[in-house]
């Protein structure tokens, strides 16, 4: 069963009040699940703490914070287990109802081809597709293999190859992601379970809530930070 937490990141934890109120709506519905939102800090103690060493060096190195967040979200879902959820996304209905009691993890295409989400992510905590995609990202921070390419350094990219490098070891085939609609859900069930479920979570997250755009006043969006190198 999947541990009932929800994680999310912001570089504050003052938010303005009409992105508190979409918050409390997400958890009005949610009311058996605990919600963590980390800052920047908050962020690094974890890593720090937890993960000393081979990991906390890599994940020093990075450049961006969005970088930080994306090897964070797969850290603490690892050591935890739950949902994470970016700041701008939003869940919409009650995961006691979306996740089976026997669920691992579940994963969603993108619309885009051949890539997962991961702008929500759902496991249970130690789980090896997890550790697969961190396994991805510390290679790539430490050959510094994409400069400045955030999506296949840490983000949905490097992700996708983590759990395909997983699923190849398990049945020596991959998963066939062109095929995968939004009546698709198959389980896995070699080893911990991961379950294949539709595209976008079939609309139970949305990507972006209606008032996300409040989170950019006073912040870039990472996407202005796309031509900086990702390493320090």
């Amino acid at each position: 069963m999947i541990e009932k937490n929800i994680f999310q990141t912001w570089y504050t934890k003052e938010l303005d009040p009409e992105l508190q109120a979409i918050r409390k709506e997400m958890l009005d519905i949610n009311p058996d699940w605990t919600y963590y939102l980390y800052d920047d800090n908050d962020m690094d103690l974890f890593v720090k703490n937890k993960y000393p060493g081979r990991i906390y060096n890599a994940y020093s190195k990075l450049n961006i914070v969005t970088a930080k967040a994306d090897l964070w979200r797969y850290l603490v879902l690892y050591t935890f287990g739950g949902v994470y959820l970016d700041m701008d996304s939003i869940i919409t209905t009650s995961l006691d109802t979306l996740l089976k009691d026997t669920d691992d993890a579940v994963i969603t295409a993108e619309t885009n081809p051949g890539v997962y989400v991961q702008w929500a992510l759902i496991y249970k905590k130690g789980h090896p597709i997890l550790e697969s995609v961190i396994d991805v990202i510390i290679s790539n921070i430490e050959n510094n293999t994409y400069p400045n390419d955030i999506l296949k350094m840490t983000g949905p990219i490097a992700y996708t190859k983590g759990i395909e490098l997983y699923h190849a070891t398990l049945y020596n085939q991959p998963i066939q992601h062109s095929l995968i609609t939004h009546s698709t859900d198959i389980t896995y069930s070699q080893g911990p379970k991961y379950r294949i479920y539709g595209i976008d979570y079939n609309g139970n997250f949305l990507f972006h809530h209606p008032k996300y755009q409040l989170l950019y006043k006073n912040k870039p969006h990472w996407t202005d930070q796309k031509s900086l190198p990702l390493l320090k």
